[in-house]
């Protein structure tokens, strides 16, 4: 049985769960089943209770949440090691609809691979003392939040990096550091999924 959320029911071991790999601009973002992360970590002002999927991406506290380009954050980010957010999007669509211009790989894991890939990602998450996700900042989209991160962001673990070391810990063969780009990250994951047709 999938032991994450309150809101799952029973699964059989046999059963699969459908995750997917975006490009989100020049990040990597994993797209997993609402179900896959517990209830408990989201606080009271979250807007999680009734969506299918969130998509969940990772990089530097000032230059992720920026709708700017800015070039002291960029090389503050590669040069020295920098708190990090988790930017988490609930998607309410069909993953079809919502991705319709930008590449996607849909992945099937296993009972044992969704846990390893749910428990990285709760790691990945600062928590207060009552275990719940530590809001930073609104997010880019309608009911989008960043949280506080427990890593820490430096060359070359960038956002795409860390998208692959989501997936290895899902039990999936790969070195994520030599997966700097979106790109490469998506060609890879196409090792163990299928790109969607757009």
């Amino acid at each position: 049985m999938v032991f994450i959320s309150g809101r799952a029911q029973e699964r059989t071991l046999a059963e699969r769960h459908t995750v997917y790999v975006s490009s989100i601009s020049w990040h990597t973002g994993v797209v997993i089943p609402a179900y896959a992360l517990p209830d408990s970590l989201w606080g009271p002002q979250a807007s999680f209770a009734d969506t299918t999927y969130l998509e969940i991406g990772w990089g530097d506290a000032d230059f992720f949440p920026n709708d700017r380009f800015n070039v002291w954050y960029a090389l503050k980010a590669i040069f020295f090691p920098t708190a990090s957010v988790l930017h988490v999007n609930p998607i309410f669509q069909p993953i079809a609809s919502y991705y319709h211009d930008t590449d996607v790989v849909r992945i099937s894991m296993n009972d044992d691979q969704l846990k390893g890939l749910s428990q990285f990602l709760i790691q990945e998450f600062k928590r207060d003392n009552q275990g719940r996700a530590i809001p930073e900042a609104e997010g880019f989209y309608p009911e989008s939040q960043f949280y506080k991160s427990s890593s820490y962001y430096y060359f070359p673990n960038n956002s795409n990096v860390w998208a692959a070391r989501a997936i290895r810990h899902a039990g999936f063969s790969l070195r994520p550091l030599w997966y700097q780009t979106t790109g490469w990250v998506l060609n890879k994951m196409e090792d163990f999924g299928q790109l969607m047709e757009q």
